[in-house]
């Protein structure tokens, strides 16, 4: 879908392995915290323990693609400030299924895929009943992307897979390349970077979710699942305008955590990770106008 003017009109609309200690290991969240699982439908009430500093203010990073973001030698220095970062000499210093990948290469523009030894098997740890493989490998995906995002603006997309390809997962930048003056074209890929993170949240339980409809199916009492429009009303701002339904006065919509106050935290927080940081202010509004909340960069981290 596209902007008409500056309103996105949508009429129709995880357990990660467990955390690893130490140097060598990578830091999994736990499927309750607040990056990517704050709005599990089982924890609304997660949101009010993710309030903490967050870096300040960046610039919009140089998306455009080096001329060796698809070769060998720019897969094998990603992986090798991957385990710089982390304190080791070679991802078989790693812990878990970390400890599996056997190779990787540069699959596509700035697109990195690690295979693991196909005897690899998922185990839920104490997570969603519905987790599945897919959501440890997109974790494992993310915690590459944490360490290495920063350093790497020409990085859009991690895949972990077994080298039979049977298990697979991925984290994705789903960046547009917007320019954030353009304010019509940066508040529609701020969409498309929520929905993204809103499939790598919820695909193993909901399915694949390419539209805001795909995910009102699997979670019609859900505030998100109502977002009417998204606008731009300057550099680094949100306007999400949710429209009326069933999730009013509901599960996730309470007087201790108000549906508009549980939508605006949990999409800065999904959308900023992937965009380093350049939503500045996010404010959801009811469709009569009646409520409302904002969400700012500097008290919710990412």
């Amino acid at each position: 879908m596209k902007f008409a003017g500056r309103i996105r009109n949508i009429a129709t609309g995880m357990a990660l392995c467990a955390a690893l200690a130490g140097c060598s290991a990578p830091n999994l969240e736990s499927p309750q915290s607040v990056s990517d699982s704050a709005d599990l439908p089982a924890s609304p009430a997660a949101v009010e323990s993710s309030q903490e500093s967050s870096p300040a203010a960046t610039p919009a990073p140089d998306i455009s693609q080096p001329e060796n973001a698809t070769t060998q030698e720019w897969a094998d220095s990603k992986v090798k400030m991957w385990t710089d970062n982390s304190g080791i000499k070679s991802v078989k210093g790693f812990l878990g299924s970390f400890a599996l990948i056997n190779s990787w290469e540069a699959t596509g523009p700035g697109e990195i895929t690690l295979y693991l030894d196909n005897s690899y098997k998922y185990v839920n740890q104490g997570g969603n009943a519905w987790d599945t493989s897919l959501d440890e490998l997109n974790g494992m995906a993310r915690v590459m992307y944490e360490s290495i995002g920063a350093e790497s603006p020409e990085l859009e997309t991690i895949k972990f897979q077994t080298e039979n390809g049977k298990h697979h997962g991925a984290f994705e930048r789903a960046r547009t390349g917007a320019d954030p003056s353009d304010l019509d074209a940066w508040a529609d890929e701020k969409y498309e970077q929520w929905i993204n993170a809103m499939n790598f949240t919820y695909e193993s339980l909901c399915g694949k979710i390419t539209e805001l409809p795909d995910y009102r199916k699997c979670i019609p009492t859900d505030p998100h699942a109502y977002i009417n429009s998204v606008t731009a009303p300057a550099e680094g701002e949100l306007l999400v305008t949710l429209s009326d339904g069933p999730w009013q006065n509901g599960t996730y919509d309470t007087q201790q955590i108000p549906g508009v106050s549980f939508v605006s935290s949990n999409m800065i927080i999904k959308i900023n990770p992937r965009s380093q940081g350049d939503i500045e202010k996010l404010t959801v509004v009811t469709q009569d106008g009646k409520e409302s909340n904002t969400a700012l960069k500097e008290n919710w981290s990412y």
